[in-house]
């Protein structure tokens, strides 16, 4: 009678103290910002990142689409501040970039799309230094990359190492799956290039990713919490802890219940308006990114979606029409998941604040929608 009664207890505690899988949700606020835009800049924004520099002061900062520039913003004003404008040829010139990375107000990182190369500029766009990356020491070749805010894969500097994100390498000819690093470490010290363990599940193979192909069935994001990398595959359930130093630490099940199943188109589309298509319509994961203050995380989820004759090239880079987020406590456990109206938030715009969450309502189905104005909705965390 006592052992039963034991067991009861810790029935009883374990139940009282593990998170529910409907604990929490993501409510609207009346809070919003918004950001006045000039007519030389796109909404299309690939690289979108707040900057806290040393004083305190908040701004929102992102690369325009047009022009090879930088705009910064105060958060709180919202009022323009400045521009950051880059050459594109000359002894300044920087060539295809998409992405950067503020490490202060007067020392921008700026990776190179086509070349191994990071340019380290200052304040007014001159290179102060330039960065060259090409061989890991395993002996594979690096891959140029971009640091973006869809999929969500910025650079990240500790202790005098960079983190860098990669794609699959195609020239590791039948294995590209399996032996393609997914981050590489640059210690700009000892000037040597690491690879992390984790290698891309093979969510296709290596033939299959030679051949037609969405572009995107490897795709992830890839966040640090202050002491692991935790990475989210655009078409797997699970998302992959590596500890800072590029161990393994396992995978975890992270499921939307708006998904029933996920995997790659059957059929990859010839036309490339009909693979539009397909990228706006099929299920799939998207970015995870972590709320330090709230200590959660929140996994983008894309439903199966049925589209009509829209513009689905303008619905893609802005995020879907359709999509839920998953919320996931500090132990990376499934503690809620919101269901977000259609055609409303452009989930590929987003930060976060002290004070929440903020999604783009500059989505162009949104009824409201304006391209003279970048446009934000503060959403608050609420326990049940």
């Amino acid at each position: 009678m006592y052992k039963l009664s034991c067991l009861l207890i810790l029935f009883c505690f374990y139940s009282c103290n593990s998170p529910k899988k409907d604990s929490c949700v993501l409510i609207a606020s009346s809070d919003s910002l918004i950001f006045e835009l000039n007519p030389q800049t796109s909404m299309f924004i690939k690289a979108l990142f707040p900057y806290i520099d040393e004083s305190g002061r908040e701004y929102l900062t992102f690369q325009n689409n047009i022009e090879p520039e930088i705009l910064w913003y105060d958060m709180n004003s919202q009022n323009y501040i400045k521009t950051v404008k880059l050459d594109k040829e000359g002894a300044n010139g920087i060539s295809n970039f998409v992405g950067y990375y503020i490490h202060s107000n007067n020392e921008i990182y700026i990776p190179e799309g086509m070349r191994n190369m990071i340019n380290i500029v200052d304040g007014e766009g001159k290179i102060l230094r330039k960065i060259l990356y090409e061989n890991t020491t395993q002996g594979k070749s690096a891959i140029p990359f971009n640091c973006l805010s869809f999929p969500y894969t910025p650079i990240y500097v500790i202790d005098g190492k960079m983190y860098l994100p990669q794609s699959p390498n195609m020239g590791l000819g039948e294995r590209i799956v399996e032996d393609s690093p997914v981050t590489l470490v640059l210690d700009t010290v000892r000037h040597s290039l690491d690879e992390f363990d984790l290698r891309f599940p093979k969510i296709v193979s290596s033939t299959a990713l030679k051949g037609n192909s969405l572009g995107i069935e490897m795709g992830y994001s890839q966040i640090y919490n202050g002491k692991d990398f935790i990475y989210s595959f655009f078409f797997d359930e699970d998302v992959y802890v590596v500890s800072q130093n590029g161990i393994n630490k396992g995978k975890i099940s992270v499921k939307s219940k708006y998904i029933d199943e996920i995997s790659s188109a059957k059929k990859i589309p010839g036309d490339i308006s009909e693979l539009v298509r397909t990228l706006c319509s099929i299920p799939m994961y998207g970015n995870l990114i972590y709320d330090k203050y709230r200590e959660v995380y929140y996994r983008f989820a894309y439903p199966e979606t049925k589209l009509r004759d829209e513009n689905c090239m303008d619905i893609w880079q802005l995020g879907r029409t359709k999509f839920s987020i998953i919320i996931l406590d500090k132990n990376l456990e499934t503690v809620g998941e919101t269901l977000f109206p259609e055609n409303t938030y452009a989930s590929t715009l987003f930060f976060i604040r002290k004070d929440g969450l903020y999604l783009s309502t500059s989505f162009v189905k949104n009824p409201n929608y304006n391209d003279d104005e970048l446009c934000f909705k503060r959403f608050d965390l609420l326990w049940k």
